[in-house]
C-alpha cells in the first residue's frame, strides 16, 4: 500500500465522519428552532468550526471550536460560551497564544494564569457573545512579564518562559 492510498482512507474516513457530523448538527438545529419557548440561556446562533494539522508524528490532528459540542453519550449540544480557535506559537525563550475572539470589546475580556501558570484562561462576555478556553502551556511562565493585546477581533497574549533556552545549568568541562 503507497502513501498516497493511506492518505486516501483517511480522507475518506474524515470525509464520513464529517457528513455523520453534519446530519447530527442539522437535526439539531432543527430540534432547537422547533422549540416553541424562549429562554435566556438559549444561545442565539450556532458556531462550529475545526481544523487539520498534522502532528509531528505525522498523524493528522483535529482540533474543534465553537459553541457546538459532542456530547460522550451521543448526539450533541449547544453552550452558550464559544471555544475559540487559538494557536500556540513557542519561540526561544517566549510563548504566544493566538484567540479568534470577535464581538467584543477589549473592556470584556479577561485574561488569567492558573496558579502553576502553566494553563491560560480566556473568557469574554460582550453584548451578543461569549467566550471561554483554557489553553495548557507548554512550559511554565512568568506572570509579571506577559502582554496581552486585542486588534480586530485578534486577542494576543504573549508570555515569558520562566526557563528560557533549554534550561539547566551549563557545567564547564576541564
Amino acid at each position: 500500500m503507497s502513501i498516497f492510498d493511506e492518505i486516501d482512507r483517511i480522507m475518506r474516513r474524515w470525509q464520513r465522519f464529517f457528513e455523520d457530523l453534519e446530519k447530527e448538527i442539522d437535526e439539531e438545529f432543527r430540534r432547537l428552532a422547533s422549540q416553541q419557548y424562549q429562554s435566556p440561556r438559549r444561545p442565539r446562533f450556532y458556531y462550529y468550526g475545526f481544523e487539520i494539522t498534522m502532528g509531528p508524528d505525522g498523524k493528522p490532528v483535529v482540533r474543534e471550536f465553537g459553541n457546538v459540542r459532542g456530547r460522550k453519550q451521543g448526539g450533541i449540544e449547544v453552550v452558550d460560551e464559544i471555544e475559540p480557535l487559538t494557536d500556540v506559537v513557542e519561540d526561544d525563550g517566549k510563548i504566544r497564544v493566538v484567540a479568534e475572539m470577535p464581538g467584543v470589546e477589549k473592556e470584556d475580556i479577561k485574561v488569567r494564569l492558573s496558579n502553576d501558570n502553566r494553563t491560560l484562561i480566556i473568557s469574554a462576555s460582550g453584548k451578543d457573545r461569549k467566550y471561554y478556553k483554557e489553553i495548557p502551556l507548554p512550559a511554565e511562565v512568568i506572570p509579571d512579564k506577559t502582554k496581552a493585546s486585542y486588534r480586530n477581533g485578534v486577542l494576543t497574549v504573549e508570555l515569558e518562559k520562566k526557563d528560557k533556552g533549554r534550561g539547566g545549568f551549563e557545567i564547564k568541562v576541564e
